[in-house]
């Protein structure tokens, strides 16, 4: 792998001793694409990430089982940047293009414009998954990666997204919940849940079929 991958600089930066890397996440979509890419290695390493909505500064207390943890944040404003940056925890900070160039070449970056390179990296060669259509689908929604590639991974199989129609259409109604969010909320814990559990019931659903 060459060092300017971007999905590889974002699992060695889990497990390094390095204390920060920015990401440029373009939009709240892009910024959930990453934060999910983040959290499916965090996972496999064992690392607790802290998803912090204020954005506070407070150091984390030690996990009682030696538990890893990273700090994920969101901001553009330049003051609480540098106070962010100045602390010393391992932190991950999603941001704007206008900071994400200032910083660029003093830290480890991560461009979110370059978000179909990584899709493409990321399905064919951590999941080993190479059909078209499905790789398409991803990189013009980028946030429901991981709950498409879920259904192609339970049978091999991809069929474009259908809503399953019936008295109560459980996954038209979190993607309702999902663009309100978008629209009027902008807080990117909501929105990764949602798409967790848009991710979750589909699973299910395709267990049943």
């Amino acid at each position: 792998m060459k060092n300017n991958n971007q999905i590889f600089l974002i699992k060695k930066f889990l497990n390094s001793n390095e204390e920060t890397i920015i990401i440029n996440q373009v939009n709240e979509e892009l910024g959930i694409f990453y934060l999910n890419i983040i959290k499916y290695y965090s996972d496999q390493l064992g690392i607790k990430l802290n998803v912090d909505e204020k954005n506070e500064l407070i150091k984390s207390a030690d996990d009682l089982f030696g538990l890893k943890e990273i700090k994920i944040l969101n901001i553009t404003n330049t003051k609480k940047l540098s106070e962010a940056l100045s602390a010393h925890d391992k932190k991950i900070i999603f941001t704007d293009y206008k900071n994400y160039k200032k910083l660029n070449s003093k830290y480890n970056c991560v461009n979110g414009y370059k978000f179909e390179y990584d899709i493409n990296f990321f399905l064919k060669n951590e999941l080993k998954i190479n059909n078209d259509e499905l790789i398409y689908y991803c990189k013009n929604n980028p946030a429901f990666l991981f709950s498409e590639t879920a259904k192609y991974l339970i049978n091999n199989r991809y069929v474009s997204d259908q809503a399953i129609y019936g008295d109560k259409n459980h996954i038209l109604d979190i993607r309702k919940l999902i663009f309100e969010i978008k629209r009027n909320d902008i807080n990117i814990k909501k929105l990764y849940l949602n798409i967790k559990k848009e991710a979750e019931y589909k699973k299910l659903n395709f267990l049943i079929y």
